[in-house]
């Protein structure tokens, strides 16, 4: 627990002044470090429990949409619109991820409490969108399922390999997300934007 809490420490320490020394033009510092910071709290959370708490995301979602309405180069309706979208997309996304749950524990393939998404990735996905706005999100998180997928072949030949394999083995999602909100939120859509031509 000692090694932990002082990898932690030490990662957020070293987070502060990386971010003051790479953050791009146009990003400013302290909303900055508020999204980051609850960014890594999740993070941390979500790697040792599996667990998105609501009583982090909620007064999140109220923090993020009020500083992207103070950031000129977002504004509220997109903040906003990146929120919804989120939400919407991961909401359909975790009733699938339910019914597949309900289906595989029918067929006693899988334990009923293992599913695929959490409601905590609906309300992490909404953080996301309120943070990068519209169309943002859309990058922020196409990149956060691309390496939860990267990861998942990777980690799953490792098991198999080690012969530690089984089925649905759960890894956390969030911190994937997370990753393809901060490359969005530093970098802006670059690769969304060249695709659609902007």
């Amino acid at each position: 627990m000692r090694t932990r809490n002082l990898a932690v420490e030490i990662l957020a320490a070293l987070a502060v002044p990386a971010l003051w020394y790479l953050k791009p033009a146009g990003i400013q510092f302290w909303p900055a470090l508020v999204i980051g910071s609850v960014f890594f709290l999740i993070t941390v959370i979500d790697i040792e429990h599996r667990l998105i708490l609501h009583l982090v995301t909620t007064p999140a979602a109220v923090v993020f949409a009020i500083l992207g309405f103070l950031n000129p180069e977002l504004g509220l309706k997109r903040a906003l619109l990146g929120g919804a979208f989120g939400f919407i997309l991961f909401l359909l996304l975790y009733l699938l991820g339910t019914a597949f749950s309900r289906w595989a524990a029918r067929r006693n393939s899988v334990p009923r409490e293992e599913v695929a998404l959490g409601f905590g990735d609906v309300t992490l996905a909404t953080l996301i969108g309120l943070a990068v706005g519209f169309p943002g999100v859309i990058e922020a998180l196409i990149r956060g399922i691309l390496y939860a997928g990267i990861f998942s072949i990777a980690f799953l030949i490792l098991m198999v390999v080690r012969r530690k394999y089984s089925a649905f083995m759960p890894i956390p999602y969030g911190p994937f997300l997370i990753l393809g909100a901060i490359w969005v939120y530093l970098q802006g859509w670059t690769s969304l934007g060249r695709l659609l031509g902007m």
